[in-house]
């Protein structure tokens, strides 16, 4: 490359590409390594690579992987934070958002688990049926992910954002979409100000798999299942009504509590509560159970599942960002190169 000097002070411009870059790995390099980091295990990745060069390279080991990898994903968090004046898209008439929360186990001392926070914003229309009509999926979509304890700041902004760019308005109705924790629900009134109205449901797959998971005495279980009927015709009233009675018929205080449990669950969200039958019927959402597939690559991937893993904010944030951005139309292909050259 060639080198230039000042005439006036005599100062030479470096003529390398180590010199002005900082590094002699290219950019693309760098996004390939960031992506596997992201999706897999950094030995995993090493791996990958070794199959693909055929020979184990230092550049491409599991450590030069999970350098590069936090450091696109803190990138790519800065960036996220300087998105406030973004090119917003036409605005639409109606949004579907779903917010959840995962539990991680972690390495912090004192603390079991940490919980990672994500959202999936997108348009009923973008909701279409593969070629046998067997399962739906989403053509467009944009996600937010994040692990930070700053009282959900980030994760609100990165929502926020997200739903912008999906076209949220002063006219758009919002659908919001969560499992029942206060957390989640406090991110969806952050956004209720920004919309034109809002109508929020308690996801109904989240109701049917808390009942699904409580064990109970073959007698208990049966009535208590068939409380599911009134829930799934929104009739509030008349499940909680049966929940009380089904309180008095517990044997035990272990049986008591976990039925008290799901009592204080209908209480805390019954305003929320619709009737999920007629929903279906008119052809309206109602469960999460499109966004499941996202939450689960934002979140649980290489987090959930395996005990021997823990991890720290400082680790999994940064691999929540490349994730969020893959997940969401159009964001990796526009921001890698920018975070690549702006990361550490």
């Amino acid at each position: 490359m060639q080198r230039f000097k000042c005439n006036i002070c005599g100062h030479e411009s470096p003529s390398t590409a180590k010199m002005i870059m900082g590094t002699i790995q290219s950019g693309e390099l760098q996004m390939i390594q960031s992506k596997l980091g992201a999706t897999h295990t950094y030995r995993e990745s090493e791996e990958i690579f070794s199959i693909f060069t055929g020979a184990d390279r230092t550049i491409n080991n599991h450590d030069r992987i999970k350098q590069v990898t936090e450091s696109v994903g803190e990138s790519l968090e800065k960036i996220s934070k300087h998105e406030k004046e973004i090119a917003v898209a036409v605005e639409a008439s109606e949004l579907i958002i779903n917010v959840d929360g995962g539990h991680i186990k972690t390495t912090e001392k004192g603390a079991r688990s940490i919980e990672a926070m994500a959202s999936v914003i997108y348009k009923p229309e973008a909701i279409q049926a593969n070629s046998n009509n067997t399962r739906n999926y989403l053509t467009s979509k944009n996600c937010a992910a994040s692990i930070l304890d700053d009282n959900h700041e980030q994760f609100i902004s990165s929502t926020i954002i997200a739903a912008l760019k999906q076209g949220l308005g002063r006219q758009t109705h919002v659908t919001a979409l969560c499992d029942g924790a206060k957390n989640c629900w406090a991110v969806v009134d952050a956004i209720k100000p920004l919309s034109g109205s809002m109508t929020c449901i308690l996801d109904w797959f989240h109701i049917s798999m808390k009942m699904k998971n409580i064990s109970l005495p073959e007698k208990l279980k049966t009535k208590f299942l068939r409380i599911q009927w009134h829930l799934w015709r929104g009739n509030v009233d008349r499940a909680l009504l049966r929940l009380s009675q089904l309180l008095k018929d517990a044997a035990n205080d272990k049986e008591f509590d976990k039925i008290n449990k799901f009592h204080t669950y209908i209480v805390n969200n019954q305003n929320k509560i619709v009737d999920y039958r007629n929903r279906m019927k008119n052809g309206l959402v109602f469960t999460s159970n499109l966004a499941d597939s996202t939450v689960e690559s934002l979140i649980n991937r290489r987090c959930k599942g395996q005990q021997h893993m823990r991890w720290s904010r400082e680790g999994l944030d940064p691999l929540l960002q490349i994730r969020a951005a893959l997940n969401s139309k159009g964001e990796w292909e526009s921001k890698w190169r920018t975070a690549i050259l702006n990361a550490a």
